[in-house]
């Protein structure tokens, strides 16, 4: 997750102290770095207030230890330590051994991947120079936003369930599901319990089983259900059903015939940081 630790020997002029002091040099930096990314067609970087924490102490225990960055885990911790839930990072390091700068790193595949939007400059002045960390940030709830951009036409997503459910079912020689906007009710109610009280289980806090839940809704029939999580599409979520016995019992049921679908996308209310999680519910109904 990390670049290299170059050592340059390059004389700029001497305005160069002057120019990049602290308030200015984080901006220039940035200004280029967004530069070369337009030129290829790369969204620009945002600055990172938490990334550069964890840069700046970086780049001072690297100028007290000996220009040794640390470990991978080790900054990946610190990340998460400051609350910076990184479904990826990169960290490129440069030693400046006089006033001289390099601008490499520009160019470096980190600096130009539009996957990392989060950008932290930070230095340390030791006795070979300064010491300089970039830190590229791609945060888990931008990745997860993208990842589950498609599932925000729940209505959409509900039709693709239901049609790839059936098309399993005639190749089985089984009756299709018809939809029930009752079953949908109850599957999302539950699937939004489970995301806001952070639980998977076909029992709620309370005790309450499926058929349970679906009877408080005016439900009277027995219902089957299939959860999983951590699915991005309606193909995933349905293969993982299919791949366990009991699940797949309640996609093939001949005594049923209708269908509901739940889906709740988001952050667990008392998950830790960066607890982002997309929870399927399938009840099925009117079984004998």
């Amino acid at each position: 997750m990390r670049g290299g630790l170059c050592a340059l020997a390059l004389a700029f002029g001497p305005w160069i102290a002057v120019a990049w002091t602290a308030a200015s040099w984080q901006d220039e930096w940035l200004g280029r770095f967004n530069e070369e990314r337009a030129r290829v067609g790369v969204r620009p970087f945002l600055p990172s207030p938490v990334l550069s924490q964890v840069a700046q102490e970086q780049a001072e225990e690297m100028a007290r230890q000996g220009l040794q960055p640390w470990p991978a885990e080790v900054l990946s911790e610190r990340l998460r330590r400051v609350g910076y839930s990184a479904h990826d990072w990169r960290e490129e390091d440069l030693l400046a051994t006089r006033a001289g700068l390099d601008e490499s790193v520009i160019g470096s595949p980190a600096a130009l991947d539009g996957h990392f939007r989060d950008l932290a400059v930070r230095v340390a002045p030791t006795a070979g120079g300064t010491v300089y960390v970039f830190l590229f940030g791609w945060h888990q709830g931008e990745f997860f936003s993208a990842a589950t951009a498609r599932l925000a036409d729940r209505a959409r997503v509900a039709a693709e369930m239901l049609a790839r459910v059936n098309d399993v079912r005639r190749r089985e020689g089984l009756p299709p599901y018809a939809p029930s906007p009752l079953l949908d009710r109850i599957s999302q109610k539950h699937a939004e319990d489970m995301l806001a009280r952070s639980y998977i289980g076909h029992r709620n806090p309370e005790g309450l089983g499926p058929s349970e839940r679906a009877q408080a809704e005016g439900y009277v029939a027995g219902i089957g259900e299939n959860i999983v999580e951590g699915r991005f599409s309606a193909e995933e979520a349905l293969e993982a059903w299919l791949g366990s016995p009991g699940h797949r019992r309640n996609v093939l049921d001949p005594g049923c015939r209708e269908m509901g679908l739940g889906l709740a996308v988001g952050e667990g209310y008392d998950a830790a940081p960066g607890g982002y999680k997309v929870i399927w519910v399938q009840s099925v109904g009117r079984c004998n």
